[in-house]
């Protein structure tokens, strides 16, 4: 069994009993020990919890009266801005470097309950800001494919574990990127659902006024279409509920004809990156699609979506702000003059614009976009100077963290290669509650121009 196999394949070989979930966490827990200190993609390692899921997981399928589903016996990680109970939940940051939740997030909980083995709580930058995974307590996240250049942010561990087969199946979050961002940059499958897909109970009801949801990362699209299929639910008193339309892993056939649109004019894009996004263009029509260039006008969502990140952020219950990374010192100090009426011209002018946005999708069904308008920059290159990190991460993110505010799913695809070797993101958005339709044409790109066999050398 091969750490690249993808995660329904090896579900699939520990129901046939081809392999044990014991041999597959040895195997990845092996790896992590051997690659792990050059990527930081892990900050805590779990061998012990692993090892009990993983023989619970063997007790199940002895039980003839037991039907294990798809991911059962599969390892996966958890990023660390989410409780995993009984281990630290740390948010990147020094503030709660000894907090200790005795409950999972609702996620974790579901991946719990699907048979997965947790290996572990993958780095992120602190509480999620950073679209680069560095400056955190836990240090920086390097990029399987260069080690010079950074793994995205903030679930930069997340995609970075992926991508070396450090782990089949990754559970991130994301709020104006953070998972598609670090995806594009690792050259791995990202996918974020609708909002009120997964909740984000048991603590809270609500994470970024909405704007933030937990995401699977992965190698191939029906991974993340099973990471999703595992992850999906509500609790009570969720604010936003997206129901699930039945397996998405197992629904993913060719679509019809659709009306495709792509664009990538919302910001200055690197010519390999550009050059990418027409391919692509070119080969969905060849795939018998309607394709048209163009694209919503989603600037006006960048000034509310400061407001609404420097909000949330000062209002984490940390004591001292003199111990958080200097971006996130600036955002404290910068919230003192929020008021609540701004907060909430802030909240609104997002949802009045969304109505704007969400109106394009009327006459396409899928937008294409770069996920990214460059690849990887290299560790500290983005984000030095608090005072413009914002502007340097938002111009970055152009096309990615207007569809954290309007809520629509979206994935980015490891599609493109740039001419020095990094990976470039294609990123697919449907319309409200469309996961059906993007993952639909994921597979069908996934099938037409392949990607599963890329992988870094020095981490084969």
């Amino acid at each position: 069994m091969d750490a690249f196999t993808s995660a329904l394949e090896q579900g699939d070989a520990v129901r046939r009993g081809e392999v044990s979930p014991s041999e597959l966490v040895s195997l990845y827990l092996d790896r992590i020990d051997r690659f792990n200190g050059d990527l930081n993609a892990f900050w805590l390692v779990t061998p012990e919890l692993a090892s009990r899921q993983a023989a619970a997981a063997e007790r199940q399928l002895a039980d003839d009266g037991t039907s294990p589903g798809p991911l059962h016996g599969v390892p996966v990680s958890v990023k660390d801005l989410h409780s995993l109970a009984g281990y630290p939940t740390t948010m990147g940051s020094r503030a709660f470097e000894r907090n200790v939740l005795d409950f999972d997030y609702f996620p974790i909980a579901r991946l719990k309950a699907a048979g997965c083995a947790i290996l572990g709580k993958t780095t992120t930058s602190e509480f999620g800001v950073r679209s680069s995974t560095e400056c955190g307590l836990h240090g920086t996240t390097r990029n399987p494919w260069s080690l010079a250049h950074n793994a995205g942010g903030s679930s930069g561990g997340a995609a970075a574990a992926v991508a070396a087969g450090l782990c089949a199946l990754s559970h991130g979050s994301d709020g104006g990127g953070s998972t598609r961002v670090p995806a594009a940059c690792c050259g791995v499958v990202g996918l974020r659902p609708s909002r009120g897909r997964i909740s984000n109970g048991p603590m809270l009801a609500d994470l970024w006024s909405g704007l933030i949801t937990h995401c699977a990362l992965a190698r191939t699209v029906a991974d993340a279409a099973a990471g999703l299929d595992a992850m999906a639910g509500h609790l009570p008193g969720d604010p936003f509920w997206a129901e699930p339309e039945g397996r998405y892993a197992e629904s993913l056939a060719p679509p019809g004809r659709l009306r495709l649109s792509f664009t990538t004019s919302a910001a200055d894009v690197d010519p390999d990156v550009d050059a990418c996004i027409r391919g692509v263009a070119a080969t969905l029509e060849g795939l018998g699609h309607q394709v048209e260039e163009g694209g919503p006008e989603t600037a006006p969502f960048k000034a509310p979506l400061l407001v609404v990140i420097m909000a949330n952020t000062a209002a984490l219950p940390f004591s001292d702000p003199t111990v958080l990374e200097p971006l996130n010192q600036y955002i404290v100090e910068a919230a003192k003059g929020i008021s609540a009426t701004e907060y909430v011209q802030a909240v609104n002018l997002i949802r009045a614009h969304t109505r704007v946005v969400v109106a394009f999708w009327d006459r396409v069904d899928v937008l294409v976009t770069p996920t990214l308008t460059r690849p990887a920059p290299r560790n500290g290159e983005l984000g030095r100077d608090a005072a413009t990190a914002f502007d340097e991460y938002s111009d970055w993110l152009s096309f990615a963290y207007p569809y954290g505010c309007t809520g629509q799913p979206s994935i980015t695809l490891p599609i493109g290669v740039s001419s020095d070797g990094r990976p470039i993101g294609v990123q697919l958005v449907g319309p409200p509650r469309g996961e059906a339709v993007i993952l639909k044409l994921a597979a069908q790109l996934e099938e037409a121009l392949p990607w599963r066999d890329r992988r870094p050398i020095q981490f084969s």
